[in-house]
């Protein structure tokens, strides 16, 4: 079989990388620290990455390539780790285990990204399709309401917060959806913004690739089995929505508001309900009054419903009891047996 100089070339730093691999392992038997921990992440990164280039021309998958390159890196992680497990002075042999496989991810995105983007963005709305959509709006709600400078300030703040708190979650989430399908781990979805504009809202990937390839986009039924096995808990705990935090430090999104929904799904309600276009005076936000009082699948006609009463009583006081009810509902209600998608009324009051 013929490899090719690059795949030979690749080959060769592979030996090398296990080299360095093996002579820091050796050093940190003596006294790991956080100098070895950062080497020993730098050679996996670049032992992922030179494995799939060496198994290029082989007769397997990109998937498999990918897969393998890093589950051989992750062994000679954990080899490492037992050896430093029965060292003489093992001070951080976990530490350096963690290193080693982030390092490993890490070098498996970058092998992905010189392939393919690490986001997917299927069927993007075109100029036209978002003209319309903001014209529309413009034509009938003008300019949007101004978001109050407590609401600003709280989204700021909780959103840098998050992104600090919730690294750990990402790292994990976006191994796990890389691991069961290799490929973006974030899907991008375009969605109408506060006076009609169209943006990008992120989200983790939580279906095959290409799932919308052949019927465009289209709501996700309850039971579909385009859903990964990752996305089926990240989405029941809501963590797909966890790449939003940068929606909303960006300003595009809140943490509570009307759910933003797909510009070519936005554009075909107005065509029976002009006065869909309301719900966009403000923010769109991570979570909303429909989402709580009501649930995934209820009609744009009563999520309108919802996200009016919402415009009507919004406040900082309900976005924080709303933002409360929603992490209870990700983490508590939904795991409960019995549990229906909506919780009792008497949880859910606004100002009168």
């Amino acid at each position: 079989m013929h490899f090719g100089w690059s795949a030979a070339f690749a080959g060769v730093i592979v030996i090398l990388l296990l080299g360095g691999i093996w002579h820091f392992t050796t050093r940190a038997m003596g006294n790991p620290n956080w100098t070895v921990a950062v080497l020993l992440a730098v050679l996996h990164f670049f032992l992922v990455v030179a494995l799939e280039r060496a198994l290029e021309a082989a007769p397997i998958s990109a998937a498999q390539r990918y897969r393998l390159a890093f589950a051989f890196s992750g062994l000679i992680a954990l080899l490492a780790w037992l050896i430093l497990l029965i060292s003489p002075k093992p001070n951080l042999p976990l530490i350096l285990l963690v290193a080693e496989l982030l390092g490993a991810f890490l070098g498996g995105l970058l092998a992905t990204a010189l392939k393919q983007p690490l986001w997917e963005n299927n069927s993007p709305p075109s100029e036209a399709v978002r003209l319309e959509v903001y014209q529309r709006h413009t034509e009938l709600i003008g300019k949007a309401d101004p978001t109050p400078l407590a609401k600003r300030t709280f989204d700021v703040f909780l959103s840098l917060s998050g992104l600090v708190i919730s690294a750990p979650v990402w790292m994990l989430g976006a191994l796990w959806i890389w691991l069961e399908d290799p490929g973006p781990v974030l899907f991008v979805k375009n969605s109408v913004g506060k006076g009609g504009e169209n943006f990008l809202q992120l989200k983790f990937r939580s279906m095959v690739q290409g799932a919308e390839e052949n019927t465009g986009p289209v709501l996700a039924a309850e039971s579909d089995e385009r859903v990964l096995l990752a996305g089926k808990f990240l989405r029941k705990t809501a963590l797909d929505e966890l790449p939003q935090l940068v929606n909303i430090l960006r300003g595009e999104m809140s943490f509570v508001g009307p759910r933003p929904q797909r510009t070519v799904l936005v554009r075909s309600y107005l065509e029976e309900i002009p006065e869909y276009t309301e719900r966009h005076r403000v923010l769109p936000g991570l979570a909303g009054l429909a989402q709580v009082a009501g649930d995934y699948y209820l009609t744009p006609r009563q999520k309108l419903r919802f996200d009016r009463l919402y415009i009507r009583h919004s406040g900082l006081g309900f976005d924080i009891k709303l933002l409360v009810l929603s992490f209870l509902i990700a983490f508590w209600y939904r795991w409960q047996p019995g549990w229906k998608g909506r919780l009792p009324r008497r949880l859910i009051r606004w100002r009168s």
